[in-house]
């Protein structure tokens, strides 16, 4: 895989902002998850770029996984200041 060049980049930069709009309009909108939106839209994105199908939706799957993680964690401290999180209950699932 070879490097962009700056203007396909900022192509890339502005579908992925797109997606991410729409992605969360629709999670709003639907309470569908964001992934629904941007995973076909990072796989069409890798596989523009030159990785092979069977890689790119990996990748595609694994890079939105990855964004629950800081997701959660920030939303949990959010809660969690606001007092709307119950400690006790969260233990004993532990």
């Amino acid at each position: 895989m070879e490097a962009l060049d700056p203007a396909s980049l900022a192509l890339w930069i502005g579908a992925l902002a797109a997606a991410s709009a729409v992605a969360g309009f629709a999670a709003g909108l639907l309470g569908v998850g964001g992934g629904i939106i941007t995973v076909p839209v990072m796989f069409q994105m890798f596989t523009c770029m030159g990785l092979p199908p069977s890689l790119a939706m990996q990748m595609a799957v694994g890079t939105s996984l990855m964004t629950i993680i800081p997701t959660g964690f920030m939303s949990a401290r959010s809660h969690s200041k606001r007092g709307a999180v119950d400690w006790k209950l969260i233990r004993s699932w532990g």
